[in-house]
């Protein structure tokens, strides 16, 4: 039945019943009320106006009047007040009042897989392992169960016998999944309001041997003025050719969320499956998004120079040395000791060493390290030359012939200048593997190194305080100064003519290894591609930029660009005005030129700065999650999927980050059908 507008009459006093509703389909009135919630069984004469048409329209005050003093009327008319009032909020329902047992079962049920979760995270965070031989003695148990003897509602929840704990493996993993995709919808929102993302990445094997790729994506963030370089996840590689793990890549990116259209820059090491032109992985990457240019890891390529340079024959038999006696004295307790005893008589040695007490190991893929295991040896050199003899007296076999091999000149002046050389490396290594190195700043550093180590090649005077310094070491050892025989036709060792030993030492050591090396350095850190040219939009660089650079970045970055040619051309025209007017200090690096833009009025600008900001610098990122990989999963979680790794590895790697626990509640309840209610 449709109810339409009461219906007008003339009688003044049917005003005064607001519970009279006009039905416009049967052209009656009905009283509204007791047709809602009056009974059906009543007289036939009360059913006029509740189920019965009125009419007579000239009866209708006569009607009215029966109705009012019929005994279902005030009835039904109590019943409609209530509904409304519980309508309107006034009143609890009577669903309501039952429902509140349901209710604290609900917020009971919440506060222990709060609990639980919050366990799980703690462990997560701090790298404790979960499971056990006995998962009721694991470390997540006991904790849990020491959390309960101060909560007895989780107290009841883990004795109760009829409802599930969710505290079985399988609801481990849901949470920790359930955490790894928080922390990453937190990442990957960042990184998608970015202008454009690298995606990096490297690989390594696990103590279960399986072959883990880690997963790092570059971006500027306009939110916290900053670069960043955050690592998303592992996934396991079951094939390492290029084809394979360009597949894994992209969908791995796109799994998390990314918008790959975004990616600008792709960095890796220099394998052939992953640098290939033709069948490598940053290749067919390539034809998926065309403007992710590749860029070799810069820190491996200095790593690479190093290893190319010492090369040389003197080099490489000195670090041989110091490779087999560090090993003979850290993995022997009694050669161990010896080296102990005779150090704390050393009082210069053990102020030199800084605190250690064992030598460091040549470390075999980081070769700027190995600076730090040489100066080691270097200042402990007596020591190391006592100790030798002591164990020699003590019937060691081996002590002999190495203290033979370290007391010759030869290795003593390759020790001392192969030492110096590679400590100036170690500032531009330690700047490559920062997350807020740029292309800009690395080539400059570079090229300054190079400069330096030119500089100090065609220095006299650097040379002979070296070779002072190894006369230094050698004379408390009665080792003097010497070369080898010059023989007219030999080829297999150094032979170059010299009238003094240190002119000889120079020309067969110092001279070659530093060329050598700056060679290097040359062409594995200093190559540039077309994306380059736009450090000249630094505002310090403003001067060298010429109209064929700005045409040049107008092609390399015209896919990112919202302009034609003539508008970027106008716009760098205001760049120069700008910055030609200024009164203020010109930024002199990416960065700080970024946050000196006004993206409203430089919008080219800034997007070329952002890009080649955002280029990859190293995948140390990526190494560095590694360590992480090593310490979570060890042989005794060998046994780990990478699922859980991964969410577990982030949650150690983000664990300052603060998480919603009731949003990861929320998903985990309404992720499946659960046995307990949490709504």
């Amino acid at each position: 039945m449709e109810y339409g507008v009461r219906r007008q009459f003339n009688v003044d006093w049917l005003k005064n019943y607001n519970w009279l509703r006009y039905s416009v389909s049967e052209d009656s009135v009905y009283c509204a009320p007791c047709f809602l919630f009056g009974s059906r069984n009543v007289d036939a004469r009360e059913k006029t106006l509740v189920s019965t048409a009125v009419t007579k329209w000239s009866n209708l005050g006569k009607y009215i009047k029966r109705h009012i003093i019929s005994k279902c009327h005030d009835g039904a008319c109590n019943s409609a007040d209530q509904f409304m009032r519980i309508h309107n909020g006034k009143e609890p329902s009577v669903l309501s009042q039952l429902d509140s047992g349901h209710a604290a079962l609900v917020k009971r049920n919440r506060h222990s897989l709060q609990a639980i979760i919050e366990v799980i995270m703690l462990c997560g965070r701090q790298n404790i392992s979960l499971r056990s031989h006995d998962d009721e003695n694991s470390n997540f148990m006991v904790l849990l169960k020491d959390r309960a003897v101060r909560d007895p509602i989780l107290k009841a929840h883990l004795e109760s016998i009829s409802s599930p704990k969710y505290t079985s493996p399988a609801i481990q993993n849901e949470i920790i999944g359930l955490c790894e995709q928080a922390i990453r919808e937190h990442i990957v929102e960042k990184c998608n309001n970015a202008v454009c993302y690298s995606f990096l990445a490297d690989e390594a094997t696990d103590a279960s041997t399986m072959e883990q790729i880690a997963m790092v994506v570059r971006f500027y963030s306009e939110s916290d003025k900053m670069v960043r370089e955050d690592f998303i996840g592992f996934v396991t590689a079951e094939s390492t050719t290029g084809e394979a793990l360009a597949t894994k890549f992209i969908d791995g990116q796109r799994n998390a969320g990314l918008n790959i259209h975004k990616m600008r820059g792709q960095g890796y090491d220099e394998a052939s499956n992953m640098s290939g032109r033709h069948r490598g992985v940053q290749a067919r990457i390539k034809e998926v998004v065309p403007e992710a240019i590749y860029i070799h890891c810069k820190a491996h390529s200095l790593n690479l120079a190093i290893v190319h340079a010492c090369r040389e024959v003197l080099v490489r038999n000195m670090f041989d040395t110091v490779q087999q006696i560090g090993f003979s004295f850290n993995y022997s307790a009694k050669r161990l000791l010896a080296f102990q005893e005779t150090l704390q008589n050393d009082a210069v040695a053990k102020e030199e060493m800084a605190k250690r007490t064992k030598l460091q190991n040549l470390c075999e893929t980081r070769w700027a390290s190995r600076a730090d295991a040489l100066y080691t040896f270097k200042s402990a050199f007596s020591t190391i030359v006592d100790s030798l003899e002591v164990l020699e007296h003590e019937g060691d076999s081996k002590a002999r012939s190495y203290r033979c091999s370290i007391l010759k000149f030869d290795f003593i002046i390759s020790l001392v200048a192969v030492e110096f050389v590679i400590q100036s490396i170690l500032p531009l290594n330690k700047l490559l593997q920062g997350k807020e190195c740029d292309l800009v700043e690395a080539s400059k550093e570079a090229s300054v190194l190079i400069a330096q180590l030119r500089a100090e090649r065609m220095d006299d005077d650097v040379w002979d305080a070296l070779y002072q310094k190894a006369i230094d070491l050698a004379s408390p050892h009665d080792v003097r100064p010497s070369r080898p025989r010059i023989g007219g036709r030999q080829e297999h060792r150094p032979n170059q003519p010299a009238e003094t030993v240190s002119e000889y030492w120079k020309r067969a050591l110092y001279i070659p290894f530093m060329d050598h090396l700056t060679m290097e350095l040359q062409d594995r850190l200093l190559s540039a591609n077309y994306r380059f040219l736009a450090q000249y939009l630094i505002p310090s660089l403003l001067g060298q930029l010429t109209a064929g650079h700005v045409d040049e970045i107008y092609e390399g970055y015209k896919t990112d660009l919202s302009g034609d040619r003539e508008l970027f051309r106008r716009e760098i025209s205001r760049w120069r005005t700008k910055w030609s007017v200024a009164d203020d200090p010109k930024p002199v690096d990416l960065l700080t030129t970024i946050l000196a833009t006004n993206r409203e009025l430089y919008p080219d600008i800034f997007t070329c700065l952002v890009i080649l900001l955002t280029m990859p610098v190293s995948t140390a990122s990526a190494e560095r999650s590694f360590s992480v990989m090593r310490r979570v999963k060890t042989y005794l979680r060998s046994t780990m999927s990478t699922t859980r790794l991964s969410g577990l590895a982030m949650l150690h790697s983000y664990r300052h980050m603060q998480l919603d626990i009731e949003d990861i509640l929320d998903k985990f309840a309404g992720k499946k059908g659960r046995t307990m209610d949490f709504f």
